[in-house]
């Protein structure tokens, strides 16, 4: 009897499991790179920002600035040469070196799909019209994705078959250009060329990323760069206006050569230096003495290759302020169209309270606020979308509401004055930053002062920059079958990460 051979039956056991490790892993790469294409396709996808139209939300193709007269850092458009330091004012030539590439951003797919759209919503959604190429002869043009059979826009697909056709369609490069069949009356070749008449027509649809702004069903304006919905002022959530509020002074930045003068004082109570502002207690009681700041605060932005100089009256004022009276306190005026809003915040033996006044009434007052005297204290004064806003050190002591009737407005805003300073008290002001609200320009056919009705089941977008944004202002309105889903996230730059709001 033949003894067996136990070599040969190692040599077995090891390949058998030598085999099973390699095909576990193999399994595992398999399952791994399955569950991305699923978490892609069907749950979160990644797209990058080609252009500034959300700037400073979201950047595009763009330049790092830092400016040589006030070392103010900042972002510019890829294509301009030469921009100015909204700080300082400086003009200063861009290198056509050193462009650096769009932000990097998730998009939530399921957002929409198990919930509605929200206002101030940052969205991706496929641009309601197509670039159309005609197979027959050649002719392209830009057409709208509405049935020239039956007027409607496609229908939504259900929820597994839209996740299984962009899956092909993006993973392999299918139906990129695609044959215009509408889904309501099931007519193919619901386009037709211009040039030749055949409905041999293909279109591509492009995905666009904007700020949901107008919700189906609604009458929106926009007046003096404020959205109003049906004759109401529509103000932004707090995360939402945080992040759009526009840097146009920080005085923390100084600049080594005045291009353009900051600050205008009547009397001699003010001692100017490059980074801070000292109030010496004026004679007598009861009198107030403000700075102004000088220069018009517009709707320009260094990322724009184009200066736009329309007045703004949504801003943002912070500064740190000591001030050493026991009476009297700190005062911050803003002048709009000959109307004022003006806050005052006490010092602890002040008799009288803290107040807003608008155009002259006191409209609110708190005698719980109050600055202690000698001690650094940081005042932060906003007004944006008719909402008046004061905080003492981060903690709200006023918030207040204002309406304003739409038939008194009288197109853009001409005149905008920014004031502060003190009453009966010495005070010094340091680290100075001015803001502006992102506004919203009246261009395009949908963007004129006239309402425009928004349809069911359909949208309004904007951008952020305004004066550098396609958007509903002149391809009107987005169905609800186009969106695609929420941004939620910058993953890169590394640096720049952060929440999207």
């Amino acid at each position: 009897m033949s003894k067996p051979n136990l070599k040969n039956g190692v040599e077995k056991k090891k390949i058998k499991k030598e085999k099973g490790f390699f095909r576990e892993n193999i399994e595992s790469i398999l399952i791994a790179v399955a569950l991305a294409f699923v978490l892609r396709f069907f749950v979160v996808e990644a797209f990058k920002i080609p252009t500034g139209s959300m700037a400073p939300t979201l950047l595009g193709v763009h330049k790092n600035v830092k400016c040589p007269n006030c070392n103010w850092k900042f972002k510019s458009n890829h294509n301009n040469n030469y921009v100015k330091c909204s700080n300082c004012f400086y003009k200063i030539h861009i290198s056509d070196n050193g462009k650096k590439g769009g932000s990097r951003i998730l998009v939530n797919k399921f957002s929409y799909d198990f919930g509605k759209p929200r206002r101030w919503d940052v969205a991706v959604f496929k641009y309601p019209f197509g670039d159309v190429s005609c197979m027959s002869c050649g002719f392209s043009a830009s057409q709208s994705m509405m049935c020239e059979k039956c007027t409607n826009s496609p229908k939504k697909e259900n929820f597994f078959t839209s996740k299984v056709n962009s899956f092909f369609k993006r993973s392999f490069g299918i139906n990129q250009y695609h044959k215009v069949v509408c889904k309501s009356c099931n007519t193919v070749g619901a386009i037709y060329c211009e040039q030749c008449g055949s409905t041999n027509v293909n279109v591509v649809r492009k995905n666009y990323i904007k700020r949901l702004i107008g919700l189906p069903e609604e009458k929106l304006q926009i007046v003096n760069g404020d959205i109003y919905v049906n004759d109401k002022i529509v103000r932004k959530p707090e995360k939402v206006q945080d992040s759009l509020w526009v840097p146009i002074f920080d005085s923390n930045y100084p600049a080594k050569q005045e291009i353009v003068e900051n600050w205008e004082v009547q009397g001699d109570n003010w001692d100017i230096s490059k980074d801070r502002l000292h109030l010496k207690k004026p004679d007598g009681i009861e009198q107030k003495s403000y700075i102004t700041f000088k220069r018009a605060i517009t709707d320009n932005s260094v990322y724009n290759s184009e200066i736009t100089d329309v007045v703004s009256a949504d801003v943002l004022l912070a500064f740190d302020v000591t001030a050493t009276g026991n009476s009297g306190g700190i005062s911050i005026l803003l002048e709009e169209n000959g109307k004022s809003y003006e806050v005052f915040v006490r010092t602890r033996e002040e008799k009288s309270e803290s107040y807003i006044k608008i155009s002259g009434s006191i409209v609110a007052s708190n005698s719980d606020a109050f600055i202690e005297p000698g001690n650094e204290c940081r005042i932060e004064f906003s007004n944006a979308d008719n909402e008046i806003i004061l905080k003492l050190n981060d903690s709200v002591i006023f918030s207040h509401t204002y309406d304003t009737d739409l038939s008194s407005l009288d197109g853009y805003t001409k005149s905008c004055k920014l004031r502060f300073g003190g009453i009966n008290t010495d005070a010094v002001f340091e680290d100075i930053l001015i803001s502006r609200d992102v506004y919203y320009s009246e261009t395009g056919e949908w963007g004129v002062y006239d309402p425009v009705e928004i349809g069911e089941k359909q949208y309004f977008f904007l951008g952020d920059n305004s004066r550098n944004s396609n958007d509903s202002r002149y391809w009107k309105f987005v169905p609800e079958s186009n969106m695609v889903g929420r941004a939620f996230m910058v993953f890169w730059p590394l640096k720049t990460i952060k929440i999207i709001r």
